[in-house]
């Protein structure tokens, strides 16, 4: 955990306080050290003391010990009121605490009341450290030793080795994952230095000159990958390389109908074991021909191997197809598709007796009509101080049932079967924006071709560039094209999953400047709104939140907004459906300047690589990552890789081209050929 200074036990609540003549107390700024433990450095894990038994602690080791470290790696002796590996190994790594005397407070307290350090025999902490423990105990160097009989001093321990790859190097060494400071970063961007290239930026009608750092750009040139150096025997998707189109395409779309009918049941461990059996013969380079070859791979259990064997004897599976005909399956893949139901929802709609797009349209009373003209509104987006945008077009102001009445009162007339409206709890987005989504079902549910949404990203930062020049920003998601570099858009598809088309886009963006870019997307958005560009916001976070490495969500701290969109009409690429424009889903993701490549990543997909990709972190490298950043989980130390592949070099990872990572399959049954 971070070291921090505890406050005093007992503190005057005045700004200073008064000492008679005959106080002997010393000062701290003039301390006198009393030598006790002359030699000896100690490192305090703060975790299960009370507050005034870590200042106690803090105390003794500042006025008796040589040193009281903030970085474990410096320490000789580790204090601890943890008495079990798996709570320590949040704090401190294994290696480093094998390596040092790891004792109860009891010892510090002890040595300094006895006026010298005692053998860390009776003071042991974690009974799996025992021997380490006496073995690095600093009363040997420090008197004749207390192990055993001997009368020889032990020579000094030399101190142990660091911790290599996982800690961060120092910032002036060329390469190095430095841990910039905002002030720093500012430093940086406001000096012209050879490493920054020069973008024009349109602001209104003149044009300036804003150097970004290389490093927030994208690179010149793919990064190739060297597939040799990955292994379709790895157990973690992050070591090994899945195209979008693999050799067994046809056996792993019909697994991923079980998977998907599993996920749709609310029988999530199933539905994982087939997203990793998926996920794993999608990165196998040859095609199945018996059974032993499948059981050789990684997550491929006696239960598929056996549907592997039937596809093998068949050319299909049963189960497969029985699933793909079912008529609950098709109404659950169906209302599952509509943006804010998910699949608990989809079930109860099912339950109530369900089963086509009109049906929701009736019982939730979607007018589509009425959804498009919501979105001509103009809204104002709330200042600073507020959660959000709370008056742009948020529906349920105006559809809530039993508007100007309590909120908790169960709408008349909007039911089915007698209960309550279904989506209006819970995780989902409630039964108002399930209203907007089916209103722009039809839109929603055309394909974004490649080159519009290039054009998304072009008119995005050109709005971006009116309020703060000198942005960039990298568009994520299943795309693929050359690099480019247009308006300072690095819209650099061939880093991503290599998809022709998609259902929405997420751009990610940031400012060399971390100050600027704090408050920007609620900025953007209002700016996009004004313009008629942003009809809806479905939801947002517009605050930033420190990295938290014992969070187990996965709904990162970034700031963003996830929005309906339209191109203007002067754009070559604006469409109209049924005299109106296309509404296009647009997700706006803000990273400060040094998570950038990390939220890159963590936006890039797909959901088996990114799930890989943490779990790796956490039980390879003891480190915590996500979209919001990199951080050492035993003391919660953050990284800042410079570039995408810097990302991959911290972890230990072998570089992964983005369209590499595809390990899912997300195909209709309808293409399958039984």
């Amino acid at each position: 955990m971070p070291f921090k200074r505890p406050g005093p036990a007992h503190a005057s609540s005045s700004g200073f306080s008064s000492a008679s003549a005959d106080d002997t107390t010393p000062r701290s700024s003039k301390r006198t050290k009393l030598s006790i433990l002359p030699s000896v450095k100690v490192y305090i894990v703060q975790a299960k003391l009370e507050s005034p038994a870590i200042a106690e602690l803090f105390q003794l080791a500042e006025r008796n010990c040589e040193k009281l470290c903030s970085d474990v790696e410096e320490a000789d002796v580790i204090v601890t009121a943890i008495g079990m590996r798996k709570r320590l190994e949040r704090h401190v790594a294994w290696d480093i605490a094998k390596n040092k005397a790891v004792v109860t407070p009891d010892w510090l307290r002890d040595s300094v009341k006895e006026g010298k350090g005692l053998p860390c025999e009776s003071y042991i902490a974690i009974e799996d450290l025992h021997q380490t423990t006496v073995d690095n105990c600093p009363d040997c160097n420090l008197s004749p030793c207390g192990c055993d009989d001997s009368d020889e001093v032990a020579e000094d321990v030399p101190p142990p080795p660091a911790l290599g790859k996982y800690r961060s190097p120092p910032p002036s060494e060329a390469g190095s994952l430095a841990e910039p400071s905002h002030h720093e970063t500012h430093k940086q961007t406001s000096t012209s230095k050879p490493t920054s290239k020069t973008a024009a930026v349109v602001s209104g009608p003149s044009v300036t000159k804003t150097r970004i750092p290389s490093n927030l750009l994208a690179p010149e040139h793919t990064i190739p990958t060297d597939v040799s150096k990955l292994s379709y025997k790895s157990r973690y998707a992050c070591q090994r390389a899945s195209p979008l189109v693999c050799p067994n395409q046809n056996l792993a779309l019909q697994l991923d109908i079980i998977r998907r009918s599993r996920a749709l049941e609310g029988e999530e461990r199933s539905a994982l074991s087939y997203a990793r059996a998926i996920s794993t013969l999608k990165a196998y380079p040859h095609v199945i021909t018996s059974r032993s070859q499948a059981a050789k791979l990684p997550h491929i259990g006696t239960k598929i191997i056996g549907l592997v064997e039937e596809f093998l004897d068949t050319g299909r599976i049963a189960e497969a197809r029985r699933i793909s005909a079912s008529t609950r399956f098709q109404a659950l893949s169906t209302f599952s598709s509509v943006y804010g139901i998910g699949p608990n929802t989809a079930r109860k709609l099912v339950a109530l007796g369900l089963q086509t797009l009109d049906d929701l349209e009736v019982y939730y009373s979607a007018d589509p009509d009425e959804v498009l003209q919501e979105g001509q509104g103009n809204a104002e987006v709330t200042e600073e101080g507020g959660d959000g945008p709370e008056d742009l077009e948020k529906p349920h102001e105006k559809w809530w049932p039993g508007k100007g009445e309590a909120k908790d009162t169960v709408p008349k007339g909007k039911t089915l079967g007698g209960g309550a409206m279904i989506g209006d709890q819970g995780s989902e987005l409630g039964e108002s924006w399930i209203r907007v989504a089916l209103g722009l079902r039809e839109d929603l549910a055309i394909k974004i071709p490649k080159a519009e949404v290039e054009e998304m990203g072009r008119v995005v930062m050109r709005e971006l560039d009116v309020l703060e020049p000198g942005c960039t920003s990298t568009i994520v998601g299943g795309f693929v094209s050359s690099p480019l570099s247009m308006s300072r858009i690095d819209m650099v598809f061939s880093y991503r999953r290599g998809k022709p088309e998609s259902n929405d886009v997420d751009i990610v963006f940031t400012h060399p400047d971390a100050t600027k870019v704090k408050g920007l997307c609620k900025k953007l958005v209002r700016q996009l709104h004004e313009q008629g560009m942003v009809t809806h916001v479905m939801r947002e976070s517009f605050s930033f939140h420190g990295h938290n490495p014992l969070r187990t969500t996965h709904w990162d701290s970034l700031e963003k907004a996830l929005t309906v969109f339209i191109l203007p009409p002067s754009s070559p690429f604006y469409k109209e459906n049924k005299g109106h424009g296309v509404r296009r889903r647009l997700d706006l993701i803000f990273a400060h300047p040094e998570v950038y490549w990390s939220a890159v990543i963590g936006w890039s997909g797909s959901i088996m690589f990114q799930r890989d990709l943490r779990q790796w972190a956490k039980d390879k490298c003891g480190m915590k990552f996500d979209s919001s950043g990199i951080t050492r989980r035993y003391d919660s130390k953050q990284f800042y890789p410079k570039t995408e592949k810097e990302v991959f070099d911290l972890l230990a990872l072998e570089w992964v081209d983005p369209t590499l990572h595809d390990t899912s399959q997300k195909r209709k049954p309808c293409q399958i050929h039984w």
